[in-house]
């Protein structure tokens, strides 16, 4: 039995482990899965037109709701974000002002009909009052995310040691083994020798004092005359 539970305990230890979010999935805190980058790009879209839409009605331009709302929409997004979507959250403030903030002025009547003069006024207006929150906005999404970039990393990555230890060996397998060099009285004894024919003749000893093999000319293997010697001619006939 005690082993059983042992077996089980295991068993469901493991699927914790499975079923535990990964590192590249999980928001800037705890372990809970974050939200995907179009989650984080509308927690900062939604409330910026909510708030410009609030301040462009009352005062016609924007003030104190919008900057709140722009500020901690932001924040939320790149706090909330999955660590593998930082990108849109980091530069979405700037993106979202300029989507947001003419495009309300323009559908509620901010805009004054006096030329391009007073249209160019009433778009810029909103923009330029806008644009400390939006810099300050801009700044802190980007610094968060260099954060979490270099926090957040995955548990499982080798370390430097691991690595050069990893090359070292690589760079060892790669080399090939030196060869030794052959001794010809090693290569002369591992030479196999050429088997005789069965019922061939042996071959006869040399007597002591006969005189050596005269050395065939070159060229006589292969039926060619020898330097020097003229070709004989044929005999003549007869009339």
């Amino acid at each position: 039995m005690s082993e059983l539970r042992d077996r089980s305990a295991a068993f469901d230890d493991d699927v914790e482990d499975y079923d535990a979010v990964p590192w590249n999935y999980r928001a800037i805190f705890g372990s809970f899965r974050g939200i995907p980058w179009w989650a984080a790009i509308l927690s900062a879209l939604v409330p910026a037109f909510i708030g410009a839409f609030i301040d462009i009605n009352s005062s016609k331009t924007v003030g104190w709701t919008f900057n709140a709302v722009f500020f901690l929409g932001a924040l939320a997004g790149i706090l909330l974000v999955q660590r593998r979507s930082l990108f849109a959250p980091m530069v979405q403030p700037p993106l979202i002002l300029a989507a947001t903030v003419p495009t309300l002025v323009l559908l509620t009547g901010g805009v004054s009909k006096g030329g391009l003069s007073a249209m160019a006024l009433g778009l810029g207006k909103p923009l330029i009052d806008s644009f400390p929150v939006m810099a300050v906005t801009t700044a802190v999404t980007v610094v968060l995310g260099i954060v979490r970039i270099v926090i957040q990393k995955d548990p499982n990555r080798p370390s430097k040691d691991e690595v050069r230890e990893a090359k070292a060996e690589l760079k060892s397998r790669s080399k090939p083994a030196p060869r030794k060099p052959a001794r010809d009285d090693d290569a002369a004894e591992e030479r196999p020798r050429r088997p005789r024919p069965e019922g061939a003749p042996a071959r006869r000893p040399r007597p002591e004092g006969a005189p050596a093999r005269r050395p065939r000319p070159e060229g006589a293997a292969r039926g060619e005359r020898p330097a020097g010697q003229r070709r004989p001619r044929p005999p003549r006939e007869d009339r």
